[in-house]
């Protein structure tokens, strides 16, 4: 399992996180050499202190979570506000409802946006659609939409949903993303095999809420 670290996430956004679970997975963060934490923007200051300035894992929040259908100017806030407290990286939920409406022309400006301003702070932002919730053309349309936003990563899901892990549908998200960007998949569930598969075929980070085996 030692071979996987360097791309596993630690997640922590359910609503009942507490404070010594976030410092438990702050140890597995150092002493595993695990890629990162993913927090909510309540807590990025506070674990920024605790990373410092220079560590080398990634301290990702989210904005938008976990429906993305909030105004964009809220998005805007809530993106600036956590690189002011320290995430060195940003994901951002795709508004499905807006995908599902006539007002879906809106979803590019936004996303542009939104990454315009983390990049010229010089960070990453990861666009997370909701798969679960869409039909292969409504996923392909959206990928398209992130990619030509200019996003860093997507990412399959936000974790909400209680969707039952398949291999074979990871790997599709894998294919159906430009390898100009980067993917993140939801691997809760996942065993280790299924876990180093997602690897070979160049997933770049696997975001997990529970502690790896």
């Amino acid at each position: 399992m030692n071979h996987l670290f360097p791309y596993i996430e630690r997640t922590l956004l359910h609503p009942g996180v507490t404070i010594s679970e976030q410092y438990e997975v702050l140890d597995e963060v150092t002493q595993l050499s695990l890629a990162g934490m993913t927090v909510a923007p309540f807590w990025v200051r506070k674990f920024r202190r605790e990373l410092g300035d220079k560590h080398p894992a990634v301290l990702a929040t989210v904005i938008g979570y976990p429906y993305g259908y909030q105004r964009t100017e809220a998005k805007q806030l809530e993106l600036e506000l956590a690189l002011k407290d320290g995430a060195s990286e940003i994901e951002v939920v795709v508004n499905t409802s807006a995908l599902f409406s006539s007002s879906s022309g809106w979803l590019k400006i936004e996303l542009a946006k939104l990454v315009a301003l983390a990049h010229a702070q010089e960070k990453l932002l990861t666009v997370i659609l909701e798969s679960t919730l869409l039909d292969s053309d409504q996923i392909n349309r959206l990928i398209k939409l992130a990619a030509d936003a200019g996003a860093d990563f997507l990412k399959n899901a936000t974790g909400t949903l209680q969707a039952a892990f398949t291999l074979e549908t990871a790997l599709q998200f894998r294919r159906d993303v430009p390898r100009s960007v980067g993917v993140k998949i939801v691997a809760d569930g996942a065993t280790e095999e299924q876990l180093e598969a997602l690897v070979a075929a160049e997933v770049d980070r696997l975001s997990l809420s529970h502690r790896p085996d």
